[in-house]
């Protein structure tokens, strides 16, 4: 079976990238968690999917543009509904307090839109908490991955793709073949971009397979028949529940 992983927490049951969301995730026992890191303005590692806070917090701009106290000041909670109101934006050590147990933590790195420490002060807070073993780090640019190896070769990475011109060329070259350049241990293809041919080519290669955003019982089913590792979905428990009844 495939390990079930909350894509940003459990966050259909709580606000996205908070820790209700990953407190959630732990409760119904999913195997890991999907999330996603930045840098404040004073260089703290901070959890949020956007590059702005617009979206999902009280506040407006870019994450860069605030430090993390000031970040800390706005509500991440009441978006979703009023009983997460006055819910914080996570720092990364928030995040590990919560998840350090689970079997995979897949830490998705946003790349800067500015060359800054991200990855390694990332990959230096992973070790702190001594739990590399457990860690995958993924993104969508190839020059996070292959930086992410450059300081610690012996770090998981999966590369993410999309049905974007970056996806296509990936694809086009071969899936397991771009990996292979960049040193990655997963692909983490859009659960449409992924074959039951391409599954097998990358187990091959000793690759693993962490596919997203995974929330259809059809899909559940097809991409765990085909051997895929890693689910990552945003209804963890209905996946979980599907694949106790398969």
């Amino acid at each position: 079976m495939p390990l079930v992983l909350a894509h940003r927490g459990a966050n259909k049951r709580a606000p996205q990238n908070t820790i209700p969301a990953f407190k959630k995730a732990v409760e119904f026992n999913a195997d890991g968690i999907e999330t996603d890191v930045h840098l404040s303005k004073d260089g703290q590692i901070v959890i949020c999917h956007n590059y702005t806070i617009d979206e999902t917090s009280t506040g407006k701009g870019l994450i860069t543009d605030y430090t993390c106290e000031e970040l800390k000041k706005f509500d991440f909670g009441s978006y979703f509904s009023d009983e997460f109101k006055g819910v914080t934006l996570p720092t990364i050590t928030e995040l590990f307090d919560v998840v350090k147990d689970m079997t995979l933590i897949n830490i998705e790195i946003k790349a800067p839109k500015v060359k800054n420490d991200l990855v390694k002060k990332t990959i230096e807070t992973i070790h702190k908490y001594g739990i590399a073993d457990s860690v995958i780090i993924s993104c969508f640019n190839p020059e996070c991955i292959r930086e992410s190896k450059e300081i610690d070769p012996g770090i998981r990475t999966g590369l993410l793709y999309e049905d974007d011109d970056l996806g296509k060329e990936i694809m086009s070259f071969g899936v397991e073949k771009y990996c292979e350049q960049l040193k990655a241990n997963a692909a983490h293809p859009m659960r449409s971009l992924i074959s039951k041919e391409e599954v097998d080519r990358l187990h091959a290669k000793n690759m693993i397979v962490n596919v997203w955003t995974v929330n259809e019982k059809e899909d559940i089913l097809r991409l765990t028949d085909w051997g895929c590792d890693a689910l990552i979905s945003d209804i963890p428990d209905y996946v979980m529940s599907v694949l106790e009844n398969k």
